[in-house]
């Protein structure tokens, strides 16, 4: 049945009935708190951080999207929105109400009362489901281990229902059948903070500043005393009024009497306290009731991250295990609240996040754009992952099975001319991890590239040194590669001289086709390469065997090996008549390199003579 707003209360007449909240004594037994005001569900609303903590998790709950999904075999789960009961919880429970209004109040009667109950309309499966007050429900234990509920209908009627016919939610509970009422829990310090909401009103609505006594030395009568504060109150009370001036005659004296000082009695202090400890009841972070005191830009997204762990889920989990009891009757059905709008980060958090889960193959386009809301795009079902990976198990096997290669000469027979030549078998068409090439290895077959463009190979040795050392790129690719490469040459000035290596006489000539193997160079040789202007020269400062090497002052990067290792080198520069080092530093593979005598320093510059000076003569 529908309870209208009119509420009808009864006196307990049993241990069931006296769990019953009596809204005109104001409580268990109708006493008073220490505060002396009277708390009851209706007026701890009045409170404005009860208010705003109710508010904050009625509306938190009440915009989740509330999904009912099916279990499948294979461990997933789908929305199964052809089921009648996915309409009702998901978009409008009854007649009149939203799916956002009807859990709304469901957790305004919890989070005020301690529990809820919801009728279970209609014949066999819920075609509508009517929450009930529970100021009017009384819940009792028969004799079968089932719950009986007893409804006061508004003309005092009583409706009894069966355990199947409603849907109960309970807060904490000391008996198993009913929740407790959080207000009547924590009614002194509801108490508190209503009582001082009061007191700030009363104080600035008694603008004559309470406390003030008006004195005089002559007797008046009770005529002229009671003429005399209406006076005063007419002209000073009320917040409008205060501060104004008093003009006393007749020898009136004011006094002011001890304690009417907010300050000293540190009302904001308290209100603040009486914040911290209504939100302490109910889970809700203070910065989400307007307390900023003690939150900053640090801290205030793990705190809003901590209230959905710790203070909202809990109260998904109630509706939704409540929702599983009493409404679902299929195993493979069951209810669950989604909360990832509420976990969401700032714009570069979910694009790290969403990136990595697409590159792992966890998800794909449309289900990212599900997320964010927009709309799916044609292909956008596809997962991909990453060419380089693979397991431990298929690398180790890999690596074992791999066969030594080793050089065969094998003679071909010279073919008869009257015989005909065989056509060739066309080749299998090769996989993309067989010709897909890794970092490393692309970095390597740039270095080949650019020795032709410094004039250290020609393009067929660099066709041959490619074609050795990546089987799986074909031919004509390697050709293709190649055409593309400009060979530079260093183009001297029209009135240069060209310049002239200081050699020591008795150094054997070295071909520049000489390159260095690893070992034969150390720190401290001086070694010669190609570069766009010619034969560079300068001094090796640090060879690396393996790992990386970084050159200073730029993003290069060079990986290197024992049988391959790189060296980081000074470049020098000539200067009158000899060689001196500069600033610059460069990275190279000491298989590009070609040791070279050292470079002789420039002689020193002489010291300028001082021309000697004249002396006059005199007249």
């Amino acid at each position: 049945m529908i309870a209208p707003s009119e509420r009808i209360l009864w006196l307990p007449t049993s241990e069931y009935e006296s769990r019953n909240w009596d809204y005109e004594s104001g409580g268990y037994g109708g006493n008073r708190n220490p505060s002396g005001v009277r708390i009851d569900p209706e007026t701890a609303l009045r409170s404005t951080v009860v208010l705003a903590c109710v508010r904050v998790l009625s509306s938190s709950v009440a915009g989740l999207p509330l999904h009912l999904y099916r279990r499948l075999p294979n461990g997933g789960k789908e929305i199964a929105r052809e089921v009648p009961l996915y309409r009702i919880l998901h978009e409008r429970p009854n007649g009149w109400q939203t799916s956002y209004e009807w859990r709304e109040q469901i957790m305004l009667h919890l989070l005020t009362h301690g529990q809820a109950f919801v009728e279970i309309a209609g014949a066999g499966p819920a075609t509508q489901l009517i929450v009930l007050h529970p100021s009017r429900m009384q819940v009792e234990r028969i004799e079968n281990g089932r719950l009986r509920y007893r409804y006061r209908e508004d003309r005092g009627t009583e409706t009894i229902y069966s355990q199947d016919a409603i849907m109960h939610l309970r807060w904490l509970s000391d008996d198993g059948v009913n929740g407790m009422v959080p207000v009547e829990l924590a009614r002194d310090a509801i108490g508190l903070a209503r009582a001082c909401e009061i007191h700030g009103a009363s104080f600035f609505g008694n603008g004559a500043r309470p406390g003030v006594v008006l004195s005089t030395d002559s007797t008046i009568s009770a005529e002229a005393a009671e003429a005399l504060r209406n006076g005063w109150e007419r002209m000073h009370r009320g917040s409008e009024r205060s501060h104004r001036t008093a003009v006393l005659q007749g020898g009136l004296k004011p006094i002011e009497i001890g304690g009417g000082n907010m300050q000293e009695s540190q009302f904001l202090e308290t209100r603040r306290f009486a914040v911290e400890e209504c939100a302490r009841v109910w889970g809700v972070p203070p910065h989400l009731v307007g307390d900023l005191s003690r939150s900053s830009f640090s801290n205030i997204e793990q705190q809003s991250i901590d209230f959905v762990t710790n203070g909202l889920m809990p109260w998904l989990r109630r509706i939704e295990s409540a929702i599983a009891r009493d409404l679902i009757t299929d195993d493979s059905l069951f209810a669950e609240f989604d909360t990832r709008g509420l976990l969401r980060a700032d714009a570069a958090g979910r694009s790290a996040y969403f990136n990595t889960l697409w590159n792992l193959g966890v998800a794909s386009v449309n289900e990212i754009r599900a997320w964010e809301n927009m709309n799916p795009v044609e292909g956008g079902d596809v997962r991909f992952v990453q060419l380089n990976m693979t397991t431990l198990d298929k690398a180790a096997a890999a690596a074992e099975s791999a066969p030594v290669v080793e050089e065969i000469v094998v003679e071909e027979p010279v073919p008869d001319a009257a015989s005909p030549t065989p056509e060739p078998a066309p080749d299998a068409t090769p996989q993309v991890a067989e010709v897909s090439l890794n970092g490393a290895q692309i970095t390597g077959l740039i270095e080949i590239v650019q020795s032709i463009s410094y004039g250290l190979v020609t393009r067929e040795g660099a066709a041959a040194m490619i074609a050795a050392s990546f089987p799986s790129i074909p031919t004509a690719q390697i050709d293709a590669i190649l055409a593309g490469v400009v060979e530079r040459q260093p183009v001297p000035a029209a009135d240069a001289q060209p310049q002239q290596v200081p050699v020591a006489e008795d150094a054997p000539a070295r071909s520049l086709e000489e390159r260095a193997e690893p070992g034969t160079v150390a720190e401290g040789d001086f070694v010669s390469w190609g570069s766009a202007g010619g034969r560079a020269r300068g001094r090796i400062d640090y060879v690396m065997g393996n790992g990386t090497l970084d050159v200073p002052g730029t993003d290069f990067k060079i990986d290197s090996t024992e049988d391959d290792p790189a060296a980081l080198i000074t470049v020098y520069e000539e200067a009158s008549g000899g060689w001196r080092a500069t600033e610059t530093q460069v990275g190279h593979k000491v298989s590009t390199l070609t040791k070279i005598d050292p470079l002789p320093e420039p002689p020193p510059a002489e010291e300028p003579r001082a021309k000697p000076r004249r002396r006059k003569r005199g007249n």
